[in-house]
């Protein structure tokens, strides 16, 4: 048996403040983008006001590639709704080429195809008119 994992997964909406609002208007461009402290200059993750680092407050909000590598991953076969009707899903730990781990689901990607050191990309996904886009990753694809 094949499993094959989609996209079409919940997008809850999030509470987004002040602190918050560029990465989501980057989102709403299809744009991931990854907060840089100015004072220890390193990226961080999760978006937030300040650096978990430092405690600095002068955060840049530049653009990422948006590529990445699987590092860890878990299929989930049993969830509470509203997940639940979407299982299997997957939800991994990736690897950023910026050099932060986010924790994400894996979509459009067959269970074969799924491993650790697996090549992904940033995707925008989301499930009703109006929902924030969340982030998700899919496999990149060798085109050519």
């Amino acid at each position: 048996m094949n499993e094959f994992y989609p996209a079409g997964l919940p997008t809850p909406r999030p509470l987004v403040d002040p602190a918050t609002r560029p990465y989501w208007d980057a989102a709403e461009r299809g744009e991931l983008v990854v907060p840089r402290c100015l004072s220890c200059e390193r990226h961080f993750w999760y978006p937030r006001g300040f650096c978990p680092r430092c405690g600095g407050t002068e955060i840049e909000w530049p653009v990422a590639s948006g590529r990445g590598t699987v590092y860890s991953f878990s299929v989930v076969r049993r969830a509470a709704e509203p997940w639940g009707s979407h299982t299997p899903f997957v939800l991994a730990h990736v690897m950023l080429e910026e050099g932060v781990t986010v924790q994400g689901n894996i979509i459009d990607c067959s269970a074969e195809d799924l491993a650790p050191d697996l090549q992904v990309h940033a995707v925008f996904e989301r499930q009703e008119t109006g929902d924030l886009p969340v982030l998700r990753f899919s496999p990149l694809r060798n085109e050519g």
